[in-house]
C-alpha cells in the first residue's frame, strides 16, 4: 500500500514506526501533484496492521500538533508553556485520567474512531492520501478533539485562578503572626479541631478567631468551617489526621500551608493523644 503525504516529516515518522513496529523496509519517494512536492510511502501489511498505523500516526504525531494549532489559530493562545498545559489536560481526557471532565464532552474511543474512518479506504494495492482522510474522513473525531479542547481551556483558566488564590493566602500567612504553636485537626464526618495539648476547640472558640476579611474577600473560595479558622490562627505546625489523604480540601491545606503542614492516619490519633497526655 501506498500513503500519500505532504509533509517529509510526516513520511520520515511513517516509515520509522512500520521499520520499529513492524521490522519491514520501507521505501519513500518523492512525486508532484499539483505542482507541489509530495511524498509516497510503500508499506506492506494486512489491513488491520496498516490501520493501526494511520491510527498511530494520527494519535501520536498530527493529533497534538492539531490541538497546538487550533490553540493558536482559534483560541488565540501564543505562549508555549500554556499550549502544553492545555495539552496536558486534553492528554489526561483521553487517557481516562480526567472522567470528571470527559464526561462533560463525552468519551471517545480514539483508535476505533481513526480505524473505522480509514477502514473502508485501506487496501494493499491502493493509495491513501492521508491530507484528504485529516480533513474529510475525520471531520467527527477532530470536531470532538475540539470540544475537549474548550472544556481543558476552562479547567486550565479555573487552575489558574486557583493558583492565584492560593499564592494570594500564602502572602497573607507572611503578615501574620501565629496565634497558637500547633493546630490539630482530625477529620471524618466531621471536622474537628484540637489545640496542642489535644484539648478540642468548640465552635464558637474558633469563629471568634475567624478574622472576617478572609471571608469577605475571597467569599466563593474560603472554606469558613476549615480553612478560615487556620488561616486566622496561622499555626507554625498543622497535624491532620485522616484515612482519605487524597481529599480535596486536605490538597488545599497542604498548598496554602506547604512545609507546616503534617498528614497523619487517624490512626495514629489516639496514639498521639495518650503520648501528649504523659
Amino acid at each position: 500500500m501506498e500513503f500519500l503525504i505532504r509533509d517529509k516529516d510526516d513520511a520520515l515518522w511513517l516509515k520509522a514506526y512500520f521499520a520499529k513496529e513492524k521490522r519491514r523496509t520501507v521505501k519513500i519517494r518523492e512525486a508532484v501533484l499539483h505542482g507541489k512536492i509530495h511524498y509516497v510511502v510503500e508499506a506492506a501489511g494486512n489491513k488491520q496492521e496498516l490501520q493501526a498505523a494511520v491510527a498511530n500516526f494520527i494519535m501520536k504525531k498530527k493529533r497534538n500538533e492539531w490541538i497546538c494549532n487550533q490553540l493558536k489559530q482559534a483560541y488565540f493562545f501564543q505562549a508555549e508553556e500554556e499550549q502544553n498545559r492545555i495539552l496536558e489536560i486534553v492528554d489526561g481526557m483521553l487517557k481516562g485520567e480526567r472522567p470528571e471532565l470527559t464526561d462533560l464532552a463525552g468519551e471517545i474511543d480514539e483508535r476505533a474512531a481513526i480505524e473505522g474512518a480509514v477502514a473502508p479506504l485501506v487496501g494493499e494495492s491502493c493509495t491513501l492520501p492521508l491530507a484528504s482522510v485529516l480533513t474529510f474522513r475525520l471531520k467527527g473525531y477532530f470536531d470532538c478533539l475540539d470540544r475537549y479542547i474548550g472544556i481543558a481551556i476552562d479547567e486550565y483558566k479555573m487552575e489558574q485562578e486557583y493558583q492565584i488564590f492560593v499564592q494570594s493566602l500564602r502572602d497573607y500567612l507572611k503578615q501574620k503572626e501565629p496565634k497558637r504553636e500547633k493546630i490539630k485537626l482530625c477529620l471524618g464526618e466531621q471536622v474537628k479541631f484540637y489545640n496542642g495539648q489535644f484539648r478540642e476547640m468548640t465552635r464558637e472558640e474558633l469563629n471568634g478567631l475567624i478574622d472576617r476579611r478572609l471571608l469577605s474577600n475571597h467569599p466563593v473560595y474560603i472554606d469558613s468551617v476549615t480553612i478560615a479558622p487556620l488561616l486566622s490562627i496561622a499555626p507554625s505546625r498543622i497535624e491532620i489526621y485522616t484515612d482519605t489523604p487524597d481529599q480535596a480540601l486536605i490538597r488545599t491545606i497542604c498548598n496554602i500551608f506547604e512545609e507546616r503542614v503534617a498528614v497523619k492516619s487517624r490512626m495514629h490519633f489516639m496514639h498521639d493523644q495518650f503520648a501528649a497526655s504523659e
